[in-house]
């Protein structure tokens, strides 16, 4: 009987650990997306004194 319960656990983990990987597997090409767009030069941002705001520096 030890030996049922035994391999009962180690299956559902084997259940956990596939879906887990599936979840990733998911994930994996969004956050790729995210680095691509993340990727390109950000300007610095410059505030103007007198309204506040920002603005991307002036490259002269």
């Amino acid at each position: 009987m030890p030996q049922l319960v035994f391999i009962a656990l180690i299956g559902a983990l084997g259940v956990v650990a596939a879906r887990a990987l599936a979840r990733q597997r998911a994930e994996a090409p969004i956050r790729v997306r995210r680095t691509d767009r993340s990727g390109r030069a950000i300007p610095t941002l410059v505030q103007d004194p007198v309204t506040g705001i920002y603005h991307p520096a002036r490259r002269d």
